[in-house]
């Protein structure tokens, strides 16, 4: 154990990684936390209320974000060592995220006034927005960039151990579900604009706001790329908001706690993959196979991981639904589904590096193209099985598409970078 903790200290690149994870795991965490609390204040109903108030917010965040945290970070890490160019990009990113903020607001103000679905929970959705608002000053793409690790750990910690507390105090009463996603969102907020101060002292940045033909050509440059990231937020958002209207808040709570699993293991290897992506997309610029290489091992090893817990998970599965206050008779109703479901974030494991390297080789044409099929045959496999599988249903459409984002993936990035290899080594 001496010796491992000495390798940390002593390796930048694992001490790197060591902070990160820690940092990660309280966002990894937080919603764990918060699930049981809220279940068993607010009951299921309340979970898959507060569940479908945070789904609007990330498909709306995808507007707002748009694709900074995948092709900014890649701008941040290529000019890392010119302080000019990184504030250009900060400055661009911010001042075009506000207009982006202010699209995705009148959004959602046509769909919480004018549908009835969403005019039911109004001040839900509302208070959710504060999430969306808050990621128009997130910096943590930027500091990903800059490999600023412990900087983003600090800000998760203080983000989410705040957010916990919001919700252990003010959560009391049944009805109380309607503020959680508006804690989420302020406890960002905070940290989001400590972060911002923080890179502007550092680096002595200057606020100076892009002209209209510098966001213009932003806007144009990354609208297909956006869109697709839309159509992804889609295919993941969307089972648990047509759950939420076909079946009831109820089964909607059901289905949260099987998605909260589901998304932490995305989340955990997203996590894991955005550590290594400024350094792989540097060393291909260099030397292709070595950054191959570079990517097969914690590929490997990120597989190896999620399978040994996802093993785990699966043997200790009614406990694991115990801890979120469930009824014994509704663990064994669910019990089945959610050991089935289990198989989505293995396949996640394969699926999400292999995005990862579609961007690396620079396949964003043909990732955007497969994002929208995948995506439109995920919600129609949906539509079809929901009502007579219920749960079942739409597990089994996940698990199919999953299933296609490995062909495609793996027939034009992994294949593709293989036969240049084997050209060049002729």
């Amino acid at each position: 154990m001496k010796n491992f903790l000495l390798s940390i200290v002593n390796d930048k690149s694992k001490r790197n990684f060591f902070i990160y994870g820690i940092g990660q795991a309280f966002n990894l965490l937080s919603p764990l936390i918060v699930a049981p609390i809220i279940v068993s204040v607010c009951k299921l109903e309340g979970l898959g209320k507060t569940g479908l108030g945070f789904a609007l917010a990330l498909f709306l965040i995808l507007i707002v974000d748009y694709a900074f945290d995948i092709k900014g970070t890649k701008q941040v890490s290529e000019n890392r060592d010119d302080p000019k160019s990184l504030q250009t990009i900060l400055n661009a990113a911010i001042f075009t995220k506000i207009i982006l903020f202010s699209i995705a607001l009148v959004i959602a103000l046509v769909l919480i006034c004018f549908l009835p679905f969403f005019q039911k929970e109004a001040t839900l959705f509302f208070l959710s927005l504060v999430i969306v608002f808050a990621q128009v000053f997130n910096p943590v793409w930027f500091l990903q960039g800059i490999e600023s690790f412990t900087f983003v750990s600090l800000l998760n910690i203080g983000s989410k151990v705040l957010y916990v507390i919001l919700v252990f105090s003010f959560i009391v009463s049944k009805n109380d579900y309607v503020y959680v996603n508006l804690f989420l969102g302020s406890s960002s907020f905070l940290f989001n604009i400590i972060g911002l101060i923080v890179i502007k002292l550092k680096y002595d940045f200057k606020i100076i706001p892009p002209s209209f033909q510098e966001i213009e050509v932003i806007l144009k440059n990354d609208f297909s790329f956006c869109l697709s990231q839309l159509f992804l937020s889609a295919r993941q958002l969307s089972p648990l908001v047509f759950t939420g209207y076909f079946l009831g808040f109820s089964i909607a709570g059901q289905y949260k706690i099987l998605e909260q699993i589901i998304t932490l293991f995305r989340t955990l290897i997203q996590v894991f993959l955005k550590f290594f992506y400024p350094r792989v997309c540097y060393m291909y610029v260099i030397e292709m196979k070595k950054a191959f290489l570079f990517w097969k091992k914690y590929t490997l090893f990120n597989i190896l991981f999620v399978f040994t817990f996802l093993s785990v998970i699966f043997i200790f599965s009614e406990n694991i639904l115990r801890f979120f206050h469930l009824t014994e008779s509704t663990i064994t109703h669910v019990n089945t589904i959610f050991r089935v479901s289990l198989i989505i974030p293995l396949l996640m494991a394969v699926s999400l590096p292999l995005e990862q390297l579609m961007f690396v080789c620079n396949k964003n044409r043909i990732y955007i193209r497969i994002t929208i099929f995948v995506t439109v045959i995920n919600i129609i496999l949906i539509l079809v099985l929901i009502q007579p599988f219920q749960l079942n249903g739409i597990i089994a459409s996940l698990i199919v598409s999953e299933l296609f984002f490995i062909s495609f993936y793996f027939y034009n990035s992994y294949l593709n970078i293989k036969s240049k290899l084997t050209v060049v080594s002729n």
